[in-house]
């Protein structure tokens, strides 16, 4: 249970970190950033399904999250050429601006809180333990 608690404890308390400094400079919060990071990577053609799925919310929080970007002028949905009852979500120009700008902050933070030369070393380690997990069958794949 130490293991368990350290984790959760570092977890959160780097989560903080992070978003106080984002806050600090002017960016959006940390949860948004995160939003349009997932967003981007799926190169619009992201469902709220999709960013539910990818976050680990329900459909109905996810559906909210984009409302805000949308209202914020960060996204926009667009048809789903492939499925009339959906829409896919895009990041609009101020979206990309906003995510440049802030992943800027976000990585000086997090090199900041674990050292530039720790930052690869513990996210190699992070991965390769979810690996694990999951080809174990015992965590589900994220």
């Amino acid at each position: 249970m130490d293991f368990f608690e350290a984790l959760v404890r570092y977890e959160v308390a780097l989560w903080s970190a992070v978003d106080r400094e984002l806050s600090r400079s002017g960016q959006i919060d940390l949860g948004r950033l995160h939003a349009l990071r997932l967003l981007e990577r799926r190169a619009g053609q992201a469902r709220v399904q999709d960013l539910s799925d990818d976050i680990g919310i329900t459909v109905g929080a996810a559906s909210k999250l984009v409302d805000r970007l949308e209202r914020d002028g960060l996204a926009e949905r667009t048809p789903n050429p492939a499925n009339r009852r959906s829409f896919l979500i895009c990041l609009t120009h101020a979206g990309e601006q906003t995510l440049r700008s802030g992943m800027t902050v976000f990585r000086a933070a997090v090199a900041q809180a674990l050292g530039p030369q720790d930052v690869g070393a513990v996210t190699a380690e992070l991965q390769r333990l979810h690996r694990r997990l999951v080809e174990s069958g015992i965590g589900a794949a994220a």
